[in-house]
């Protein structure tokens, strides 16, 4: 008897996870215009433009730059960069300032559906950009192939596009509902894992500050059954590694150490009290890390 009800629990959990799984929200893949051939150099930007790119620690001068930035893409298409520009712009705006304005209350819903709307715009350049390359298009496009199904065809040219969809994918899914979360992890996998393979050819052998190492500590960090001592030693790992990137710092803070206050405070405090610009490339980003910080800790 007691085994007969320890299967019909079974049977209904399983049941309502394939029904969560089921539930989720999902997204059309939105390629479009000719195949253009990829441009071995990078794009010319209008110094308009060029001005404003580096000033996105300004919600303001984002913003400007995108509508912009989307201008000079459409009349020149074969640039991929300035795709990848587009994703994480797009990333930033939903990641980084209008995150800043959450408090918590009723009036979040506005801010929460324009993120999803940055974070869906963010995937679709990335996937644009993606579509640069002759043999993903012929699949994707062509035969209608699901993205994480071509993803054999990705080089070491494409690792821009691929990392920075699967960040905005991850945002717009957890920023859409769990559900939807769920339904798209095993995509989130597919993406790092090639990612994971892409790198190697790296003359560092890592991507991004290593950003396949931060994937790792973060899903166990979230997961419900994530493995928590893990995922902070590869917070460490991944600290060691670029002491002075400060969206690591932030991250582990935010998804592992709200319950070790002196950790919590030590790490942010860090990154307050850091130099943006000892990442020159990326010091807009720094700048936008820094009033995350600023903000945790205020709200703790």
């Amino acid at each position: 008897m007691n085994q007969a009800i320890k299967w019909s629990n079974l049977l209904i959990a399983s049941m309502l996870v394939f029904g969560v799984v089921a539930c989720g929200k999902s997204r059309q893949v939105k390629i479009s215009g000719s195949a253009v051939e990829r441009s071995a150099t990078p794009a010319k930007l209008p110094s308009e433009v060029e001005k404003l790119w580096k000033n996105r620690q300004n919600e303001a001068d984002l913003r400007k730059a995108l509508v912009l930035l989307e201008n000079f893409a459409n009349e020149n298409p074969q640039y991929t960069d300035v795709k990848v520009m587009l994703c994480q712009g797009n990333y930033l705006m939903g990641d980084g300032h209008l995150w800043l304005k959450l408090t918590g209350e009723d009036s979040d819903a506005a801010v929460k559906e324009e993120a999803v709307q940055f974070y869906d715009a963010a995937v679709n350049w990335c996937e644009a950009g993606l579509a640069m390359n002759p043999a993903f298009r012929k699949k994707v496009v062509d035969e209608g192939v699901e993205i994480e199904k071509a993803l054999d065809t990705l080089t070491v040219a494409d690792i821009d596009s691929l990392y920075w969809r699967y960040a905005s994918l991850g945002k717009w899914s957890r920023s859409v509902g769990f559900t939807t979360l769920l339904a798209n992890r095993s995509k989130f996998s597919a993406m790092v894992n090639k990612v994971k393979e892409l790198e190697k050819q790296l003359p560092s052998k890592e991507y991004f500050y290593a950003a396949t190492l931060r994937y790792d500590a973060t899903s166990n960090a979230l997961s419900p059954t994530g493995d928590k001592k893990l995922a902070a030693k590869l917070f460490e790992e991944a600290i060691k590694k670029h002491p002075n990137y400060f969206a690591v710092r932030v991250l582990y803070s935010e998804s592992l150490l709200k319950g070790d206050e002196a950790k919590f405070e030590s790490q942010l405090n860090y990154v307050i009290k850091g130099k943006a610009k000892s990442l020159p490339e990326i010091e807009p980003e720094q700048i936008v890390e820094q009033r995350k910080a600023e903000k945790l800790l205020k709200d703790l």
